[in-house]
């Protein structure tokens, strides 16, 4: 099968510099080497990309021998993250074959075979992701027909959606957020496919599932991504203690305006919303006890974060600070002058206060006074 080869020079601005040496430096080791998959989506649209993947046919090992600051990642299937800081890393796949080891459910637990360009392909999720750049010769690389979704703005799946929902489930929350990200349709196989196979998201381990969930909500168009998850049934499997809430919507689209204006956001912020009406239901069932407040208080967050862990992992960072944020409501809601000057020096004090801001602006209106007394108190 011929691809179809599409010349596109994109402005070197938006491409980035180490993606273009890791590149450069295996090609010129004589691999086969290209950039793919969500970049290449970005570039053709005109958005600057967040992350550079690239595939090539050298090995992990060979990879790692290449480039001193790398290392190999991975059990399902093995990558490399090439190391430029802290916290920047360009991750390289191996071309990937045909052949896949599956459980009894039809899940991929083993995926380490090595092929061609050709055969990596038709391994992709979405024809929109499998998309190649030759940056030798300016060349996309089309063998599925991502070229022509892009245009269309349809998301539509490479092979059988139901047999590819299958091999890995998270495929179906991707579906969502390319949606809502592209503004564009998803095909009728993959929509009957979502709403048939959601269940098997429980078949996902929470510690994969977390930074999905980072991807899915913090961007500009979260409340569009929640109302995706939910029309297809796929919220239940992330936040199964959640329930439909104008605080929620209020928060979705407050992170959203955070991100537009370039301020920054946290997931515990995320965590601490979807699991409040959950934690106060708890509160209320033990409070019939004799117990005190904040006995209570950690005793309904610790079980409710618990039962969350279970689906989607919380970092004890991250669980910390969402027991912080709510600890603070109470002091927030009934301190007195004296101590509310020594509450706001607390460090976590800005992250409780936006909570019970967003709390009096939707399901606590009675609390919006107390709210403009946090707000007056700062000036």
């Amino acid at each position: 099968m011929s691809p179809v080869r599409q010349t596109t020079h994109f402005d070197k601005n938006l491409i980035d510099k180490d993606a273009i040496k890791v590149v450069n430096t295996l090609a010129k080791a004589g691999f086969e080497v290209y950039l793919v998959g969500g970049c290449i989506r970005d570039l053709l649209l005109g958005y600057k990309p967040k992350d550079f993947d690239i595939a090539t046919s050298a090995t992990p090992e060979q990879v790692t021998k290449i480039f001193k600051r790398s290392r190999i990642i991975g059990r399902r299937f093995r990558l490399v993250h090439i190391m430029f800081s802290a916290r920047k890393y360009i991750e390289v796949a191996t071309f990937r074959a045909g052949k896949v080891q599956t459980s009894g459910n039809g899940v991929i637990i083993r995926d380490n075979y090595y092929g061609t360009l050709y055969e990596d392909v038709f391994r992709r999720d979405f024809r929109v992701n499998g998309l190649y750049y030759d940056i030798t010769k300016s060349e996309v690389i089309d063998y599925v027909g991502g070229l022509e979704d892009l245009k269309s703005s349809v998301i539509k799946m490479i092979g059988n959606p139901t047999e590819r929902f299958e091999e890995d489930p998270v495929r179906m929350i991707r579906a969502i957020r390319f949606k809502v990200k592209l503004n564009a349709s998803l095909s009728p196989e993959i929509s009957k496919s979502i709403s048939k196979q959601a269940h098997l998201l429980a078949n996902i381990p929470p510690a994969r599932l977390y930074e999905e969930i980072i991807k899915l909500f913090h961007n500009e168009k979260s409340i569009e991504v929640y109302k995706g998850l939910l029309k297809f049934g796929l919220l239940k499997f992330l936040f199964s203690q959640a329930h439909e809430s104008s605080f929620i919507d209020a928060t979705l689209i407050n992170t959203s305006k955070r991100i537009q204006s370039g301020n920054s956001v946290t997931p515990a912020f995320l965590f601490a919303v979807f699991l409040w009406s959950a934690q106060n239901k708890r509160y209320n069932e033990l409070n019939k006890k004799n117990k005190s407040h904040i006995d209570l208080m950690i005793k309904a967050s610790e079980e409710i974060i618990k039962r969350q862990t279970q689906q989607v992992m919380m970092p004890r960072w991250l669980s910390s600070r969402v027991k912080d944020i709510w600890m603070m409501q109470y002091q927030l809601e009934n301190c007195n002058l004296n101590k509310a000057k020594e509450l706001i020096n607390n460090p976590r004090f800005r992250m409780a206060y936006d909570f019970l801001v967003l709390r009096s602006q939707s399901v606590d209106p009675d609390l919006k006074e107390r709210a403009e007394f946090w707000t007056t108190l700062q000036k």
